[in-house]
């Protein structure tokens, strides 16, 4: 009889969609504007979309899927502006294992609308899928 795997925590699918973002910056040039296979960004929604270019099909493998396309709709409302100039996007989405949710992620994009390249890494966060986030409080 084969045994089942018990399917993955929050923690775990949030970390591997952190070190997936991590692996893919290696492959940005040191200026943050093009990679290394020669694609140039025109704006910082490239640049998120390159990082996470791949990250469904990999988890897609594991039996993972989301909910919403990775990293989530765009909603105008999970944006703040700090006051040195930078912007903070929230995207939601979750994350499924075999149809059955497991995870609430908020991937948090750090950008600026004044430059290309970001200004740091995107933050992913994992919650319990049962957990009221800050999404559920608007």
């Amino acid at each position: 009889m084969k045994e089942e795997t018990p399917p993955p925590t929050p923690e775990i699918v949030g970390h591997e969609i952190q070190a997936y973002v991590a692996e893919r910056e290696t492959e940005l040039l040191s200026s943050g504007e093009a990679s290394r296979d020669g694609r140039r960004f025109s704006w910082c929604g490239e640049i998120l979309d390159f990082l996470t270019e791949g990250l469904v099909e990999r988890f897609a493998a594991k039996g993972i899927t989301f909910a919403n396309s990775f990293p989530g709709p765009l909603r105008l409302m999970d944006e703040d502006q700090q006051p040195n100039g930078q912007h903070v996007r929230r995207f939601w989405t979750v994350a499924l294992h075999h149809g059955c949710p497991i995870a609430r992620i908020c991937t948090y994009f750090f950008h600026r609308h004044d430059q290309v390249n970001l200004p740091q890494l995107p933050r992913v966060v994992a919650y319990a899928p049962t957990t009221l986030a800050h999404e559920d409080n608007e």
